[in-house]
């Protein structure tokens, strides 16, 4: 392995690196939010049924998502990170025409089978991105400016797949608004994923790590040195508790704002300008990061998580105005929270390429997208079976009002507990700006 000297990326060559960030991430909100809400309900499925699938989906991702990182780091000599986009696009693009685009019954089967794919296709598709962006740039605080780029994306991503379905929401009829959303959202996908291909391979930048053909990691070191890694073991901790957080939230928002809250047909909106208010903060985050580093700036962001849980807890339902401006305020912290993690992790395997001399950034990405992944698909089914648990039921508690409560405390505490978790893993991170420009030195060395 062979290290080149770092560099400064121009806007442009970060925005074409991010760009299928903004496919792949307008695909998490409705999987997290509108998808599970829709089978469960609207399809039929079940509350449980679907917290199941969806859970049983992240657990096949904890099998696929490190061997597609030890696939990338073995044949980095001969393919390309970025080439392993196109690997995940195709199977992304059969699951979204399936999934969202369903008519009629659907089984269990049919269901689970294309979330299986979906997730593999992403997993190749998230491994491949954050890989080849942590190898851009050796500089600490550039590596915020790439995965905040990256994030510019996602969120972006985020937004364009909610603007239709919000337009649908205020002009559908309400019979028709749950089908309609999620048709919408599918459509943006599909047309954003080959565009986006495109701009990344056409103008992102090249990778600053220089792998000979014939040299690959052996099959199992990685997962030892994994183990071995107490600063990995602390940033996953970290990303684990912010995807159970944001899993927990983002699966019973719909019946939060809608039912709980008394918003009905607002779900769209309140996620839509809470994006927005992200999306405004992410050069806060950068900016912050590099004033107090980024291990603390996320930190920080758990602190906002936690108040988010305390106000959903206290707010009444009814007040849509305090509500809104109150959620959109506390969503401040949503862009930091999800690029951050990213940053770090390149600075962890300057640690790993110091100590072991071989390239995992494959692997060691893949990890950290499996936290996320398996803390969202916790988090769907431990909120659907904690609601359920409570009483909930979404046909009864239209006409009646029954459990109503167990929502609105999975939600709120949920979240306090795991922003405290998340601070407790990050606060005292051992890799910060003098440790990791001590790295980057011995690297070039």
């Amino acid at each position: 392995m062979k290290q080149t000297a770092s560099n400064t990326l121009g806007r442009g060559s970060i925005l074409a690196l991010a760009a299928p960030a903004l496919p792949m991430y307008a695909l998490m909100l409705p999987l997290a939010v509108f998808l599970p809400a829709y089978y469960a309900d609207s399809l039929g499925v079940g509350m449980a049924a679907v917290g199941t699938l969806f859970a049983l989906g992240r657990v096949f991702d904890v099998v696929t998502d490190p061997v597609a990182g030890v696939v990338m780091d073995r044949f980095q000599g001969r393919v390309q990170r970025k080439t392993w986009l196109l690997v995940g696009a195709v199977p992304i693009a059969m699951a979204v025409v399936n999934l969202f685009f369903v008519g009629g019954d659907v089984t269990i089967g049919y269901l689970f089978f294309w979330l299986l794919l979906l997730y593999a296709g992403w997993t190749f598709m998230s491994v491949a991105l954050f890989s080849w962006a942590a190898e851009t740039s050796y500089d600490y605080d550039e590596r915020s400016r790439v995965m905040a780029g990256i994030q510019v994306a996602n969120t972006v991503g985020s937004v364009l797949v909610l603007l239709l379905p919000v337009l649908v929401e205020w002009l559908a009829d309400g019979a028709a608004v749950s089908a309609l959303r999620v048709q919408t959202m599918g459509a943006v996908i599909l047309v954003a994923l080959p565009v986006a291909l495109f701009v990344a391979l056409r103008y992102g930048p090249p990778s600053l790590v220089r792998v000979e053909r014939s040299q690959r990691p052996p099959l199992w070191s990685g997962f030892k040195a994994a183990a071995r890694n107490r600063p990995l073991r602390r940033l996953l901790a970290a990303d684990f508790a912010i995807g159970l957080n944001l899993g927990i939230g983002t699966s019973l928002s719909v019946f939060l704002v809608e039912l709980v809250l008394r918003h009905p047909g607002r779900a769209g909106t309140v996620q839509l300008f809470s994006l927005l208010a992200g999306l405004a903060c992410i050069p806060l985050w950068v900016a912050l990061a590099n004033r107090i580093e980024k291990h603390k700036a996320l930190g920080l962001t758990a602190i906002v998580s936690g108040l988010g849980g305390l106000f959903v807890l206290w707010v009444p339902a009814g007040d849509f105005p305090l509500y809104f401006g109150g959620t959109v305020l506390l969503a401040m912290g949503i862009g930091g929270m999800q690029f951050l993690p990213r940053a770090i992790m390149a600075d962890v395997l300057d640690h790993d390429r110091v100590e072991s001399h071989q390239e995992r950034a494959g692997l060691y990405y893949a990890f950290l997208t499996t936290t996320l992944k398996v803390g969202l698909g916790v988090g769907i089914a431990g909120a659907f079976y904690l609601a359920d648990l409570g009483g909930f039921d979404p046909a009864t508690a239209r006409s009646t009002g029954e459990g109503l409560d167990a929502v609105r405390y999975t939600t709120g505490v949920s979240s306090v507990v795991l922003a405290l978790a998340c601070l407790a893993a990050i606060w005292r991170f051992p890799l910060g700006r003098q440790t990791q420009a001590a790295l980057a030195r011995a690297l070039r060395g």
